[in-house]
C-alpha cells in the first residue's frame, strides 16, 4: 500500500512539473496585448529572396600550365599571362531552404601547354616534334555550381566546380638545340601535326573569396583544370605503344562587378515596411 501511494504521489509530482512546464511555455509565446489576430491578419508581408541576385562581370590574370605523361616525364610549371574573360553567376536558394549555392557560366581565352625538364643527372630532356616547350592559345567556355559563405556584411568565401570545353586555335614550339637546324621540326614551330588534338575539354573548379560593396563585388579566386581530352592521338607512334600527355593547368583570376541587392539591404527593406505597416 504504502509502494502504491509512493508510486502515486510522484506521478502527481511530475504532473505538476509538466503543467508548470507548460505555462510557462504558454507564457513565453504568447503575444503583447496590443498584437491582436485581427492585426496580423490585415498585414500582409512581402516575399523577399534575400540570396537570389545576379552577378555580371569580366576578370583577368595567370595562367600555369602544367601536364602528366605517358610514359612518365619530368614537368616545369610555365606561367602564361593574361587570362581574360567574362561570367555571368546566378545566385538563389535551392528548394527555398539553401542559400549558398549559384550557378556560374562565361567565356575566357586560356592557355595550355608544358616544358620538358632536363635531367640533372643525364642532361637528357624529353621532346615531341623536337620542342622541350610547348604552348597553346586556347578559348573556352564553361559552366560551373558556385557556392558562397557570407562570412559577413563584406565578405564570403567561395568555392566552384563543373565542366569546361575549349578549342586550341594556335601552338608555339621552342625546338631544343639538337633539333633547331632542322626544317621537318623547323615547320611545326607554329603548327599542329595531323596527330595533334584541337579540341580540349574537362573538370575545372577553384576556390577564393570575394569584397561585397554594393554595388560592386570583387572576387580573387584560383582556378585550377583538369584535362580530360590528350593533347595527341595516344597511339600515333604506334597501335602498341600507348602513350598521352593531358593538360593540368591553373590560373589566379578575378575582378567582377555586381547589380545585386545584397542580402543586407534585402533585410533591412523589409524591416522598414513592417515598421511602416505598424504605424
Amino acid at each position: 500500500m504504502k509502494k502504491l501511494v509512493s508510486i502515486i504521489a510522484g506521478l502527481m509530482a511530475v504532473c505538476a512539473s509538466l503543467r508548470a512546464q507548460v505555462d510557462v511555455d504558454d507564457e513565453f509565446f504568447s503575444l503583447p496585448r496590443d498584437i491582436t489576430p485581427e492585426y496580423l491578419d490585415s498585414i500582409t508581408i512581402k516575399s523577399v529572396k534575400p540570396n537570389n541576385y545576379t552577378i555580371i562581370g569580366v576578370y583577368g590574370g595567370t595562367s600555369i600550365e602544367y601536364g602528366y605523361f605517358n610514359p612518365t616525364r619530368s614537368v616545369l610549371f610555365g606561367v602564361n599571362p593574361p587570362v581574360y574573360g567574362f561570367s555571368v553567376i546566378r545566385h538563389f536558394s535551392m528548394f527555398g531552404l539553401f542559400p549558398n549555392m549559384g550557378l556560374e557560366f562565361g567565356a575566357q581565352q586560356n592557355w595550355e601547354g608544358y616544358e620538358f625538364k632536363t635531367n640533372k643527372e643525364t642532361g637528357y630532356r624529353f621532346t615531341e616534334s623536337g620542342a622541350y616547350k610547348v604552348v597553346m592559345n586556347v578559348p573556352e567556355a564553361f559552366l560551373l555550381t558556385h557556392f558562397h559563405f557570407d562570412a559577413t556584411d563584406h565578405f564570403k568565401l567561395i568555392a566552384k566546380v563543373g565542366l569546361y570545353g575549349g578549342y586550341r586555335t594556335s601552338i608555339q614550339r621552342t625546338l631544343d638545340d639538337n633539333y633547331a637546324s632542322y626544317d621537318t621540326y623547323q615547320g611545326y614551330v607554329n603548327s599542329f601535326r595531323d596527330y595533334d588534338k584541337r579540341f580540349t575539354y574537362g573538370v575545372q573548379g577553384g576556390a577564393g573569396f570575394g569584397l561585397m560593396f554594393d554595388p560592386i563585388e570583387i572576387h580573387v579566386c584560383a582556378q585550377l583544370k583538369w584535362g580530360w581530352e590528350s593533347f595527341w592521338e595516344p597511339d600515333y607512334a604506334s597501335p602498341y605503344y600507348y602513350r598521352f600527355g593531358y593538360p593540368l593547368d591553373g590560373a589566379v583570376t578575378r575582378h567582377g562587378h555586381s547589380r545585386a541587392e545584397l542580402r543586407r539591404m534585402a533585410r533591412e527593406a523589409a524591416a522598414l515596411e513592417l515598421q511602416q505597416r505598424r504605424r
